[in-house]
């Protein structure tokens, strides 16, 4: 195979060294031009093409963007040569004519963009390379999977239709399967997968079944609803006014009552209170998306249902990468393999899935410091979503299950990867890591390094204002003293909701010295931060405590000069 590859790039050469000048160059425009001296670079064509495509993308200026459809048209177009010991005169397509080497980079960019490029301008593509009669073998192989690839995706698309016959047995069928006396909700459980694949009502059950039916539609229309991005604000704007009546500053509570303090002196204003809430829920929106907060389940399903959503474009990578996984290579040079740049061409549930083939959660940690640089080396930086896909995959389940501390070879992976992805680390790893039911104390000890030695202060304030909305417990509350030891500098609005969240934990905490502690800290670190409501909201907290620096901390909050 490799001594016909050889020879016929021999041939192919020889070809090319009695072709004249090409004229037809001057045929593509700008951008195309830019494209096939990249293809000709050199072995790495592809991947530095890829990069000029995305920067010519990139570029606004007039008569500098790239468009498929032209470059395609001017690749397929035919340019008479003279081919032979004969020079016969023959049409061929320009996209023939160009040196093999380009040809194959050409077709190896194809695959890495294929999901994002239109269909017909690939179609035509792989139709002018049959006009070939004597293809390059390379070229002809990768012609061949895009084409298998392309009809596979057609394939996928395409629904069987049903005959008469076998649309009226499986109307029967399914009337018997929610036939009988039962209830409305058991109809609809055993209906819905039915109603989600063949929404046409000629196949429903009649009667009830009909109305559970019609209920069923409504509810995923409203669920599809529901994704949209204003009808997201929209019930995040309704969370935040529930919130809002449930942090009333402090009214109810005993401890302020017993402090002499009246509703109408209360500073911490509601207006403050919501203008932080909106801030962080608003960072939340456009930084965190739901899907990638929420802690999937530990178990990711056996490879055979990560592969059925895993393209095969996507599925091909696989050896090279698992190769590249088990390879105790010491690489510094600051490149990423080029296999790595499939993981720009897919989406969130693909990488998911591309991540339970390569069991990248259950790789050797030493292999896990090696992926992780070469993840730090890939350019374009990736986007959020893969990102944050690729730290809940790495990293979320080997956290959850340290029953000792964290060995180096994992903290040296998790700090590296933090440094150029800490807003994904925060929002996809320690927050979901924190409410986890039982977190354990290497859990948290884990986060509390991370905090101290990876995290610069805009994600210290963003960390903050996610263990602001948790339930706190003891291993929390260190968490918070982390936090804290920072000494970031807070907001207004941010230290409001700090002492709203502490005052009404202390008669729940009256006698744990990491709350004390904690009082402590927001009393000598943000002294300058109190004003004199915070200094009696915080009063009524210390008349609770019950530990032996309950008193040092009421003389500290009595010394602070009024603001």
């Amino acid at each position: 195979m490799f001594s016909a590859l050889t020879e016929a790039n021999r041939s192919h050469r020889a070809d090319e060294m009695e072709a004249p000048p090409a004229p037809w160059l001057q045929r593509f425009d700008k951008p195309s031009r830019l494209l096939l001296h990249t293809l000709t670079s050199g072995p790495r064509g592809a991947l530095a093409a890829f990069r000029a495509l995305q920067r010519i993308r990139a570029c606004d200026e007039p008569g500098q963007a790239f468009h498929w459809q032209i470059f395609t048209e001017t690749l397929c177009a035919e340019e008479p040569v003279l081919r032979g010991p004969e020079r016969t005169l023959t049409l061929r397509p320009i996209l023939l004519l160009l040196p093999v080497l380009c040809q194959r980079n050409l077709f190896s960019l194809l695959h890495i963009v294929q999901g994002s490029m239109p269909k017909d301008c690939l179609s035509q593509l792989l139709q002018a390379t049959r006009k070939d009669p004597s293809p390059d073998l390379w070229v002809q192989a990768l012609r061949d999977l895009l084409q298998r690839g392309l009809r596979e995706e057609r394939s996928c698309w395409t629904p069987l239709p049903l005959t008469d016959t076998c649309r009226q047995q499986l109307k029967t069928l399914c009337q018997k399967i929610v036939g009988g006396t039962q209830s409305k909700p058991d109809l609809e459980r055993k209906q819905s997968w039915f109603i989600q694949e063949h929404p046409g009502p000629e196949l429903w059950p009649g009667g009830d079944a009909t109305d559970s039916a019609s209920q069923l539609r409504k509810r995923k229309q409203v669920a599809e609803e529901s994704l949209d991005p204003e009808g997201e604000r929209q019930r995040k704007r309704s969370r935040l006014e529930e919130d809002e009546l449930d942090l009333e500053p402090l009214a109810g509570c005993a401890f302020v009552k017993g402090a002499g303090a009246r509703e109408d002196e209360i500073g911490i204003e509601a207006s403050g209170h919501v203008s932080i809430q909106s801030q962080t829920r608003g960072a939340n929106e456009n930084t965190q998306p739901d899907a990638i907060m929420e802690t999937r389940e530990a178990s990711q399903g056996s490879q055979r249902d990560a592969a059925a959503k895993v393209p095969d474009f996507i599925q091909m990578h696989v050896p090279r990468l698992k190769m590249l996984l088990e390879m105790e290579s010491n690489q510094t040079d600051g490149t990423a393999p080029p296999e790595l740049q499939i993981l720009h061409e897919c989406t969130p549930g693909q990488l998911e899935g591309l991540c339970s083939l390569l069991q990248l959660s259950e790789c050797p940690e030493r292999a896990l410091v090696h992926f992780c640089t070469w993840l730090l080396a890939v350019t374009p930086e990736l986007s959020y979503t893969n990102a944050a896909v690729l730290t809940e995959q790495l990293f979320l389940q080997r956290v959850l299950s340290l029953t000792q501390p964290a060995s180096r070879h994992l903290m040296a992976a998790l700090t590296s990867f933090c440094s150029k992805y800490a807003r994904q680390v925060c929002c996809a790893l320690i927050a979901p890591a924190l409410q986890a039911p039982g977190a354990g104390p290497e859990w948290t000890k884990l986060v509390r390094e991370l905090i101290e030695d990876s995290l610069e202060p805009e994600y210290v304030r963003l960390v903050l204002s996610q263990v602001l909305e948790m339930p706190w417990s003891e291993e929390l509350i260190t968490v918070v003293q982390t936090l804290l030891g920072r000494q970031v500098e807070l907001p207004p609005e941010l230290f409001n909701l700090l002492v709203l969240k502490l005052c009404p934990l202390a008669q729940a905490f009256a006698k744990s010295m990491n709350y004390t502690k904690l009082m402590m800290a927001v009393l000598t670190m943000y002294s300058s931060n109190i004003t004199p409501a915070h200094q009696r909201h915080l009063s009524g907290a210390l008349d609770l405590n019950h530990t032996a620096l309950r008193k040092s901390l009421q003389a500290c909050l009595e010394q602070m000069s009024p603001r």
